[in-house]
């Protein structure tokens, strides 16, 4: 019983003299932390973002010429491109409306699961870019992978639409 009072004596010693031999660790926090909007994303910002951008075939083309928030998607990625943010500077509400109309309003011929689980994807990119909108000590690179996500969801929608397509406009005739 003195044995075990003892060890826990010692154990309660060597952990107080621990805490006071550490040495304290000074975080330098900036007093003027850089918010989004002072950062200043250019068109040749993300020009320099390297990925593939698919166009519409000409048979996608056809197929989603009545599809209006598609429409409205291009515009906005058009947008994005040149640096504008403003449309994810906007309510979470205008993006969650945008997206749900954008799904709603999928041609029948297109509503499959393949799109829409690309436009979930795009979905979730266009939140995490309106989300960073609220932090602080932001910098240019961390704004420019998220752009980088949204035209990469937004690529591989096109990429899917034209697939989807070209796939149905093939006649494979079985022997």
């Amino acid at each position: 019983m003195r044995f075990n009072n003892l060890i826990k004596s010692i154990a309660v010693l060597i952990g107080f003299i621990s805490l006071f031999n550490c040495k304290e660790k000074k975080t330098e926090i900036d007093s003027n932390p850089v918010t989004y909007e002072e950062i200043n994303i250019t068109s040749k910002d993300i020009e320099g973002i390297k990925y593939t951008d698919y166009a519409l075939s000409n048979l996608s083309e056809k197929q989603i010429e009545n599809w209006l928030q598609f429409q409205e998607l291009n515009s906005q990625i058009e947008i994005l491109k040149k640096g504008d943010l403003s449309f994810f500077n906007d309510e979470t509400e205008l993006v969650t409306t945008f997206i749900k109309e954008l799904k709603e309003e999928i041609p029948e011929k297109l509503n499959t699961p393949s799109i829409q689980a690309r436009i979930s994807v795009l979905e979730t990119c266009f939140f995490k870019l309106e989300g960073i909108k609220d932090l602080k000590n932001l910098d240019k690179k961390t704004i420019l992978s998220f752009i980088k996500e949204v035209l990469i969801s937004h690529s591989n929608l096109i990429l899917q639409i034209n697939k989807k397509l070209e796939q149905e406009s093939q006649k494979i005739e079985k022997p």
